[in-house]
């Protein structure tokens, strides 16, 4: 009985023709700086932008605030159009690694990988490299690091958010004294380690998996039950390994672990050499997909065609092998990322080094080439790209985008002495690139939704202010999304593809900004929107007109439409606490001046009310109607008696 049974920068960007060169993508970026730059992990967001994780060895470009002259790892939220909303800059003087990076709900992000030095944004170091975890937020700030290890080389790979909102890390570990607990014994040579960590980072529990040689976590899922499963890839046969049938070289080991790290079952699987697992996906129902690389040709291996192959195999919810496949040519292939797609099959991503023609390879432009395959639930290929020049470009990370297309992020190394390639900067860069899909029609070029960005001033000195954005639904008037300017006082956000949004820019000790943007009247063509906005001090006597109030002709009851405008009035005498204000009622001169005057006021008082009712304290407010005695344009025009009936407020203490 199989004992598994059971277990369910801105850097400079380049735009490539759909077919540049022969290859089939929509577009190609490169990031980077004059050093050695990787892209590691992808991560689609739900605002339509990019998460970037990769290591970077630049201190210019993409590499600006590298803490040494080797590697950091660095993390950014971008957008297509070229803009990047934030940049993360990980490290400390030695050598710092990305092992993995996932998506914490709508808090953020987590990241493991490996630090072999301390200071900076490293918390300590127990000699070689540590198992290093990073907490960031979703503006990318730090929120907590941690740090695992011995006195050997300590590798953090793969990570998993829990279901009770903590973190399940692994890795591999060469530390005999990784851990203060004697229950956790190293084994020899490389084991894997396993721990839970709590939603702060503190440690549950931990364990050292393994026997006399290597093993390492490759990827960690959740059951519903609550049970983990861990991928490794090992090649020992005793310790923990003790009595698996083991195929030759290394295999693949699959266990699976209660919520407090007790081993429930384990299996083995493989052929007669070494194989390697890089990427896994869990299906609901249990069902297990593997993908990486095999140099083997019989056990659970289907067939080898050359100096190592991409593999995929499909376990069922009880462990047995639905099927195995290979795919590749005579030379080196692989698999480096996997996800499963809506049809039951799925698309994987790697590097190819076997020639045009040779096996599944259509084309090969160099050296190596990136390589995405897709297959269907049995795992025969339906269609495959390559994509790639002269040098090494493999691709290591893969999400799909709405349109149904697929962005890959790897990283690409020009030939000395091949084509200089538009946009590259450096010896690597990391390398983005936008296949299409053969299995849907119509589908497009992926560009994130259109971009709001701008620079926030003083409008007096022009001098940068710190301020905060929000964009509203006018009709729920929900927070869509906001923002902070940076130190230069510029910002970025993504706006919505529909509907009546407003837009509130706060700053404390200035008068707000805000308007009503309709967003099916922008421009589809149009992806992004660049404006200065400049703030007036607060000082008595200041006043800004409410241009977004509504009511009905002769009435002052508020229409539902002027919710944004009083919300934005809310926001900004709640930040400035200081402030008194009078409202002031104004008309055309059409009618009766006394009951102009009247009406004035009545809708000033209305402003009132509604501000008292959402928690204003009456005392701050004043009213005043002012009627037709105050016109800021000529009665003549219908323009003009326009902009005369309006409701503004005064400032009257500071």
């Amino acid at each position: 009985m199989n004992p598994f049974r059971g277990i369910l920068f801105m850097g400079l960007l380049c735009l490539a023709a759909p077919y540049s060169f022969g290859q089939i993508a929509f577009w190609q970026l490169y990031l980077g700086g004059t050093a050695f730059d990787k892209g590691k992990k992808l991560l689609y967001q739900a605002d339509g932008t990019l998460i970037i994780g990769g290591e970077t060895q630049s201190t210019n470009g993409l590499g600006t605030d590298n803490h040494s002259s080797d590697y950091d790892i660095v993390v950014f939220k971008y957008a297509t159009q070229g803009k990047r909303f934030w940049k993360t800059m990980l490290g400390s003087r030695g050598t710092e690694r990305l092992g993995d990076m996932i998506e914490v709900g709508s808090d953020g992000l987590l990241l493991v990988g490996s630090s072999n030095s301390s200071g900076d944004d490293v918390p300590s170091n127990a000699g070689g490299s540590d198992i290093w975890v990073v907490r960031l937020s979703g503006k990318g700030e730090i929120l907590w690091t941690r740090s695992f290890g011995g006195r050997g080389d300590d590798l953090g790979l793969a990570a998993l958010r829990t279901q009770d909102g903590g973190f399940l890390i692994g890795g591999e570990s060469g530390s005999i004294n990784h851990s203060a607990n004697p229950e956790v014994r190293h084994h020899g040579g490389l084991d894997s380690w396993v721990a839970k960590l709590d939603a702060a980072g503190n440690l549950e529990w931990e364990l050292l998996m393994g026997g006399s040689r290597n093993e390492q976590v490759c990827s960690l899922h959740q059951l519903p039950n609550g049970n983990y499963i861990v991928v490794h890839n090992a090649n020992s046969e005793d310790a923990d390994l003790e009595g698996l049938v083991t195929r030759g070289g290394k295999d693949i080991w699959i266990t699976q672990l209660t919520e407090r790290g007790k081993l429930v079952s384990q299996a083995l699987y493989g052929g007669n050499l070494n194989d390697d697992i890089y990427a896994s996906a869990l299906e609901s129902d249990g069902t297990l997909w593997l993908g990486g690389t095999t140099f083997s040709d019989n056990g659970d291996i289907d067939r080898q065609q050359g100096q190592g192959d991409c593999w995929v195999m499909k376990l069922s919810p009880m462990g047995e092998v639905t099927w195995s496949h290979t795919y590749g040519g005579p030379r080196p292939d692989g698999i480096n990322d996997m996800l499963l797609t809506q049809d039951g099959g799925a698309v994987f991503c790697g590097i190819t080094r076997s020639r045009t023609g040779e096996g599944d390879i259509e084309a090969n432009k160099g050296y190596y080439d990136g390589w995405l395959v897709k297959i269907d639930s049995m795992g025969q290929r339906k269609w495959s790209r390559t994509i790639g020049y002269e040098g090494k470009d493999e691709l290591n990370s893969l999400v799909q985008v709405p349109n149904g297309g697929f962005v890959a992020l790897g990283s690409a190394i020009q030939d000395r002495n091949g084509i200089v390639l538009p946009g590259h900067s450096g010896m690597s860069d990391l390398w983005m690139v936008n296949f299409d899909n053969l299995d849907r029609n119509q589908v497009r070029a992926y560009v994130t939704p259109p971009l709001l960005f701008g620079k926030v001033l003083d409008g007096e000195t022009d001098v940068a202010l710190q301020a905060d954005i929000i964009l509203t639904d006018n009709q729920t008037l929900d927070s869509l999304t906001s923002a902070s300017t940076s130190p230069q006082g510029e910002f970025i956000m993504t706006l919505p593809s529909y509907g009546l949004v407003s837009i509130n820019i706060l700053s404390e000790g200035y008068l707000f900004y805000g308007r009503d943007i309709r967003m099916d009247t922008v421009s589809s063509s149009k992806t992004s929107t660049e404006q200065v906005y400049r703030l007036e001090p607060i000082r008595m006597g200041a006043s800004l007109t409410l241009d977004r109030l509504y009511f009905e002709t002769g009435k002052w009851d508020l229409l539902p439409a002027s919710n944004a405008e009083l919300e934005r009035l809310i926001a900004f005498l709640e930040l400035n606490t200081g402030v008194w204000i009078q409202i002031n009622g104004h008309t055309d001169n059409t009618g009766n001046p006394a009951d102009k005057l009247e009406l004035s006021l009545n809708r000033a008082e209305s402003v009132r009310a509604y501000l008292i009712q959402r928690g204003i304290d009456r005392r701050r407010l004043r009213v005043k109607g002012y009627g037709m005695s105050r016109p800021r344009a000529s009665n003549s025009t219908s323009e003009g008696r326009r902009a005369n009936r309006r409701v503004e407020f005064e400032v009257i203490k500071e």
